[in-house]
């Protein structure tokens, strides 16, 4: 069963940001060049996906739904990936497709429920 979206709450009932544990998680290691997928589940209709990285600096692009693509020119051209995002509110299907410009990185992938 999906975890739900829901954040703890202080001692005055103010939300703190703390989300429980996902049952939904997923994790590998990019080797250079080397392309990895996930598809969001179909048991729920709205997902939000949390990322986690090795480290601040690694350098892991991300596409939805398309082919995540690693920077490859010295000016700026439009891109359909993002460098280590945070977090993406997606549908049941979506495809979360991720490389890596560094030799290997360790990358995690949370999702939650959402209504």
């Amino acid at each position: 069963m999906p975890t739900k979206l829901g954040f703890g709450r202080d001692i005055q009932g103010f939300n703190t940001f703390a989300r429980a544990p996902s049952t939904n998680k997923f994790s590998a290691t990019l080797a250079a060049g080397v392309h990895s997928t996930i598809t969001v589940p179909s048991s729920a209709q709205n997902w939000i996906a949390y990322f986690s990285y090795e480290t601040p600096t690694a350098n892991v692009w991300v596409a939805i739904n398309g082919t995540a693509a690693v920077p490859a020119g010295g000016t700026f051209a439009a891109s359909t990936s993002e460098r280590n995002p945070a977090e993406y509110l997606l549908k049941a299907g979506d495809v979360i497709d991720a490389i890596s410009a560094d030799a290997t990185v360790d990358v995690g992938v949370a999702l939650y429920e959402t209504q």
